[in-house]
């Protein structure tokens, strides 16, 4: 009986039809239309993010810089005292993508050192690529991508020692 009724339920003819879903990776965002992007067709030019103003304190970590010059260089502005009137040091380091395992563990290993604040932010930040045609008809265009980042304020109170 349960067999009959799932025949004579309502189906519709016309079937669901649905856009053919476009990889990620070959997606390009246009603001006139969606196509595919063939890698024979075009270079892809990374471009790196728009760095924010930088002071003395404001260290961006990557992981083409050895890791002991990145702690040397955060170890003698945050325990050095600049100035009697200062109680208390601070360093903030930006990391990007894969450094940020890198930006994470330097921060650790200062707090080791000497005891230390840490605060933490994370974020994405919108990466604008070029697309150069290899071939002369297509037309200059770009690409747009995530990526996370990571921020971390660390505090050294002279006070506390």
């Amino acid at each position: 009986m349960a067999e009959s009724a799932q025949k004579t339920s309502h189906q519709s003819p016309i079937k669901d039809s649905k856009p053919a879903s476009i990889p990620e990776n070959q997606a390009i965002n246009n603001p006139q239309k969606i196509f595919r992007r063939d890698n024979e067709e075009y270079k892809i030019v990374k471009k790196l993010p728009k760095r924010f103003p930088t002071n003395f304190n404001d260290i961006y970590v990557t992981n083409k810089t050895d890791f002991k010059a990145q702690y040397e260089r955060c170890s003698k502005i945050l325990f050095t005292q600049q100035d009697s009137k200062n109680e208390q040091n601070e360093i903030v380091l930006h990391a990007i993508g894969p450094a940020i395992n890198t930006a994470i563990n330097l921060a650790l290993k200062l707090k080791k050192t000497k005891e230390c604040t840490i605060n933490c932010l994370t974020s994405s930040i919108e990466l604008e690529d070029d697309l150069i045609p290899l071939m002369d008809h297509l037309d200059v265009t770009f690409q747009h991508r995530y990526l996370s980042a990571v921020h971390i304020k660390i505090t050294f109170n002279f006070n506390c020692r």
